[in-house]
């Protein structure tokens, strides 16, 4: 066989392994994407958010947010009775509190009328 009969078949082989390797490249990249996104959209939906990331939801320092909370329980210690939205609710699960966005956005709610 004549050599330039040999090189036709190994570069179409060449060139069909390198667009499959860019199509797998390509493909992963994609997945990647994909993962990374569904990631950022559950962070952003759970349930509860710790101290930090309730802060940081409100756009204040955790300086404030501490302060905020912790005069609010001064103030709920001393009364029998009050309104839900009064005070930002959380849960404490061992030494952690734990807040929840829809009552965060409905304390701001009470709080700004």
């Amino acid at each position: 066989m004549k050599r330039e009969n040999i090189l036709l078949p190994i570069s179409i082989i060449i060139l069909g392994g390198c667009l499959i390797l860019s199509a797998w490249v390509a493909s992963n990249e994609l997945k990647g994407q994909q993962l990374e996104k569904s990631l950022n959209t559950l962070a952003q939906t759970k349930a509860l958010m710790t101290s930090n990331e309730a802060a940081q939801y409100m756009g204040i320092s955790i300086v404030d947010f501490d302060f905020l909370i912790n005069s609010q329980a001064e103030l709920k210690s001393g009364m029998s009775t009050y309104d839900k939205y009064m005070f930002i609710s959380f849960i404490d699960i061992g030494n952690q509190k734990y807040f929840n966005k829809v009552e965060i956005d409905k304390w701001i709610e009470y709080n700004i009328h």
